[in-house]
């Protein structure tokens, strides 16, 4: 089982710092951009807690993202409520809504299991275009209320970085402790781990609630940034897109997710500049990684990495994998 140790730590936390410096070496012009791609790579690794470390494939993540952003839009817009007290609402909700998802989804399996998520988040979409008094419609809600210093771009930008860092540390202690170990066992065989005594549906309710309330939390840092919100983010589009970052980035690779997104979201925002047929060349750029990286562009990082520096605790496994892991828990 891998270690999280105090030098996993300290290297997070140097990360972070290197990332809360970039706006004095750049425009500002340019951090919107890069702070949603912070903000949504901290959720495709929320997400990647079921797809990569249990082996659920939900098409349905979107629904947290976007519960997140609505019920803070909606507390503080239409109840006058603070930034920080609908998000503490948001997370409160995201934990009984992700704990029914959970348990509606997971009375099937593989593809049905994920065409329920989609067909749940599906719902809560129309729900939300259909209540134009509550949620704006169509429209959405624009006039957020946030702090005061959440009021430039750079500002925003280091928020979004410390969350997703924070969330990233927490992720590396599960993925590192003995239920992780467990997550990863239930994703290989839930058969043999039923037989060893345990309950797979147990964990994969636990850690379905866990991806929940981590993309709620996403969705909250994104409606503070954008000080707006739009029903799409309930859409499918946003879980596929969630789930194309992790397959490009890979999902046996803890930083998958986060390499997926900048494959994807770099060259879009480059193209999109200069062009008008972005989605022609991410379209092919992902044709491309999609045949000459099946797993991912993070395993053959990872593995160039390791034979050059032997860096390969802070690239490693979503979650360790071994029966014999599972077998010394007992």
């Amino acid at each position: 089982m891998k270690q999280f140790t105090g030098k996993t730590l300290l290297m997070s936390l140097l990360v972070g710092i290197v990332l809360c410096l970039l706006p004095y070496a750049m425009s500002e012009a340019h951090l919107p951009e890069i702070t949603r791609m912070v903000i949504f790579a901290g959720a495709a690794m929320s997400l990647n807690l079921l797809v990569g470390a249990t082996g659920l494939l939900s098409l349905g993540h979107g629904l947290f993202i976007g519960l997140g952003a609505y019920v803070v839009a909606i507390s503080t817009i239409r109840f006058g409520m603070s930034y920080w007290a609908g998000a503490g609402l948001a997370l409160a909700v995201s934990v009984p809504v992700s704990l029914l998802t959970a348990l509606i989804s997971l009375r099937a399996r593989h593809l049905f299991f994920g065409l329920l998520t989609l067909a749940i988040g599906q719902i809560a979409f129309v729900f939300i275009v259909s209540n134009y008094n509550l949620t704006g419609g169509d429209d959405g809600l624009v006039g957020v209320t946030v702090p005061t210093w959440l009021g430039n771009g750079a500002a925003q930008y280091r928020f979004a970085v410390v969350v997703t860092i924070v969330v990233c540390v927490v992720l590396l202690k599960l993925v590192a402790s003995p239920f992780g170990a467990l997550l990863g066992a239930v994703r290989d065989n839930a058969d043999r781990v039923a037989s060893l005594g345990g309950n797979p549906k147990r964990y994969e309710v636990a850690v379905f609630v866990m991806a929940g309330a981590l993309g709620s939390l996403f969705g909250v840092v994104l409606a503070g940034v954008d000080g707006s919100v739009d029903p799409h983010l309930f859409s499918w589009v946003t879980s596929a897109m969630l789930l194309m970052m992790i397959a490009l980035g890979g999902r046996s690779a803890f930083l998958g997710p986060v390499l997926g997104t900048l494959v994807l979201e770099v060259p879009r925002t480059y193209v999109q500049a200069h062009s008008s047929n972005s989605d022609l060349v991410v379209g092919t750029l992902v044709i491309l990684c999609a045949l000459l990286f099946p797993e991912g562009v993070g395993p053959k990082i990872k593995a160039l990495l390791s034979r050059l520096f032997g860096a390969q605790r802070f690239m490693g496994e979503a979650v360790p994998s071994s029966q014999k892991e599972v077998e010394g828990q007992r």
